[in-house]
C-alpha cells in the first residue's frame, strides 16, 4: 500500500508540473469579461482661423462622437455644417442644421454611432462656403 500512495503522489505531482508547463507556454486564458475596446478620445486639426476636432467616447467604441470647430480668428460669422467620415466611406452630413460661428465661439454636432468596428477610423468634417475641412483620423481600436 505504501508504494501505491507514493505512486499516486508522484502521478499527481507530474500532472501538476505538466499543467504548469502548459500555462507557461500559452499564458492564462483571457477572461470572458474582458474590458471593451476604447476609442481615442480626440483628434484635432488646426485651420487658419481655428481648430476642428472630433471627440469620441472614453468607453466602448459605440457611443457619442462630436465634431467641433472653435473659431479663434477672422471677421464676421461663418455658416457651417458638420458631419463625419468613416475610413473608406463617403462624407456623411448628418449635422444639416446650419450653425453661425463668430470669432471666439465654438459650434458642434454630436451623433451616436453604433456601426463602428474595432479596425475602423473616423474623422470629423465641416463645410463652409462650399469648402470642406477635415480633422485628423481617429483610430477606434
Amino acid at each position: 500500500m505504501r508504494f501505491s500512495v507514493l505512486r499516486a503522489a508522484k502521478n499527481t505531482l507530474s500532472l501538476a508540473a505538466a499543467m504548469a508547463g502548459v500555462l507557461v507556454l500559452f499564458g492564462p486564458v483571457p477572461s470572458a469579461s474582458a474590458a471593451p475596446q476604447t476609442a481615442q478620445s480626440s483628434k484635432c486639426g488646426s485651420l487658419d482661423n481655428g481648430e476642428l476636432c472630433i471627440y469620441g467616447p472614453d468607453g466602448p467604441i459605440t457611443g457619442n462622437y462630436t465634431t467641433e470647430y472653435c473659431r479663434t480668428g477672422g471677421s464676421g460669422t461663418i455658416n457651417v455644417q458638420f458631419g463625419y467620415q468613416i475610413d473608406g466611406g463617403s462624407y456623411i452630413w448628418d449635422g444639416w442644421d446650419n450653425q453661425f460661428i463668430g470669432t471666439g465661439n465654438c459650434g458642434s454636432y454630436t451623433r451616436r454611432l453604433s456601426n463602428l468596428g474595432s479596425d475602423d477610423s473616423i474623422r470629423g468634417i465641416m463645410m463652409t462656403d462650399g469648402n470642406v475641412y477635415v480633422t485628423r483620423w481617429m483610430y477606434v481600436s
